[in-house]
């Protein structure tokens, strides 16, 4: 039993310190309008982050970010709502065949008068080339979208 709780600290730890270390590197950050689409994005596949300031939102409206990426490039996608970089929800590890989605529905709360909301997109390998002879990649290629 001791080792359970002790192994379950460390995993709580590790994940604070994830999140901490994410939110305060520094992290460029990008606008992605409402009904546009932004092609062949590029990150660091280890610890590659970026944050997506979303503009045109409307009050109670639903609304999907949708990251779409190849098949050759293992990669594991995380999406996270923010507001004023204070976590609002995410995708909840979400699979779908290179694909990634974030829904969520814009309510007054979230579209405050000072604030901004942002999604914060994290990315991680997701497996190993297992081609021989060939290196892993260094940089994921993407698309992001934000719609209704």
């Amino acid at each position: 039993m001791t080792m359970d709780y002790t192994l379950m600290l460390r995993v709580c730890i590790l994940l604070y310190l994830h999140v901490f270390v994410i939110n305060c590197l520094p992290v460029d950050v990008k606008v992605l309008n409402v009904g546009e689409e932004i092609k062949q994005e590029t990150l660091p596949l280890q610890m590659g982050h970026r944050r997506y300031q979303l503009h045109g939102l409307k009050a109670s409206m639903w609304y999907e970010v949708k990251i779409s990426y190849p098949a050759s490039i293992p990669a594991s996608f995380s999406l996270q709502l923010q507001r004023d970089k204070s976590y609002i929800g995410s995708n909840m590890k979400r699979r779908l065949l290179n694909t990634e989605k974030l829904i969520f529905k814009a309510d007054y709360n979230l579209l405050s008068e000072h604030s901004e909301v942002h999604v914060l997109l994290t990315v991680e390998p997701g497996g190993v080339v297992a081609m021989p002879h060939v290196q892993e990649r260094q940089y994921v290629i993407f698309n992001i979208e934000g719609k209704l």
